[in-house]
């Protein structure tokens, strides 16, 4: 009896020591790391994008991509486009790679400013083009689209320039333009910043026109400034905004990468009594020289200084330093434009 008592205590024993090794966790398979792992979303630039991604409206199925990816914009569902669309920068074009499309400019309003969107839609799927403001704080408006090829590959890019104003400084109010450019591609489209790069180094205008773009693509940078001054208009120049009591005339005679000879004629009155009794304050520059100096050119007399800025292809920008030179309240600051455009 007791012998038997014995061994059922062993065999109770063993059995209980046996199910504490059991009760041990194993590590994870590698198989249960490896699905796992597909799961995370992937990353464009880092930024994960998920399988069902969202726009602001949560109504989005299009696939969106960073203005620095490399990867095109590809049309996919059709989605709810943002903004307001603009008739006059919204075209139906046929593309190389794509056939009948439609190119859609949108505006949106962000805190009381307008900020445009770009669309692709090629039948009943639609893609939008992202770019990156260069001064997210600003008025935006686009000016011009075009439909060239500028990558040299013989089919159509997109040009965009969406000009925009800071509010800061003497120019302010004068736009700037930013040239966005999409090119073409087997699968959709893409921002080209070297494309972008290339144009914008060839002309060293503030405000752009397609034209613009394309003479710098062709010119070389370190001509971009001479040959600009060189396609100067000659003539008459206003300028704005000038009126019966006060304005100033600038005609330029000759131009060159070496300087320009011109002349300036301003004058002001108090009121129209005075004009009428000769009480005019006249300043004038009969014949003067301005020389370069980086992208600009400036006219010295003494300590007075007046330079000449391009804004456009017709348009300059005349600053001078302060110093007394003209008739009492004779300025001359401001835009001159051509009186019989070029």
């Amino acid at each position: 009896m007791n012998r038997q008592l014995l061994f059922l205590f062993a065999f109770t024993l063993l059995l209980i020591t046996g199910c504490k090794g059991n009760s041990t966790p194993s590590e994870p398979s590698q198989a249960s790391a490896t699905v796992a792992d597909s799961m995370v979303s992937p990353t464009v630039n880092g930024v994960h994008s998920s399988p069902n991604p969202t726009t602001v409206k949560e109504t989005s199925n299009t696939t969106s991509y960073s203005a620095n990816s490399t990867t095109p914009s590809v049309p996919r569902k059709l989605d709810a486009i943002i903004g307001d669309m603009l008739k006059d920068q919204t075209f139906h074009v046929n593309f190389d790679n794509f056939g009948e499309s439609d190119f859609i400019s949108t505006e949106e309003k962000i805190n009381g400013k307008n900020r445009p969107h770009f669309y692709f839609k090629n039948r009943d799927s639609v893609a939008e083009l992202k770019f990156d403001p260069e001064s997210p704080e600003s008025f935006y408006s686009i000016s011009a689209v075009s439909f060239r090829d500028v990558s040299g590959d013989g089919k159509k890019d997109i040009i965009v320039i969406a000009d925009y104003t800071t509010g800061f400084g003497y120019m302010g109010a004068i736009p700037i333009s930013q040239l966005i450019i999409y090119k073409q591609t087997d699968s959709g489209f893409i921002e080209d910043r070297s494309i972008e790069d290339k144009a914008r180094s060839g002309v060293p205008y503030r405000i752009l026109t397609v034209q613009d773009v394309m003479i710098g693509l062709k010119t070389d940078p370190k001509e971009s400034i001479p040959n600009a001054w060189q396609r100067l208009h000659l003539g008459t120049y206003k300028l704005e905004d000038s009126g019966e009591l006060a304005g100033s005339t600038l005609t330029i005679k000759q131009a060159s990468g070496d300087g320009i000879l011109f002349s300036l004629d301003a004058f002001y009155a108090s009121n129209k009594e005075a004009l009428r009794n000769g009480g005019v304050n006249i300043g004038t520059i009969e014949t003067g020289k301005a020389t370069p100096s980086f992208a600009d050119m400036i006219f010295t007399a003494g300590k007075y200084e007046l330079s000449f800025y391009m804004i456009s292809n017709t348009d300059l920008y005349l600053r001078d330093n302060g110093q007394t030179y003209f008739g009492h309240n004779v300025y001359v600051n401001g835009i001159y434009t051509p009186v019989s455009k070029p």
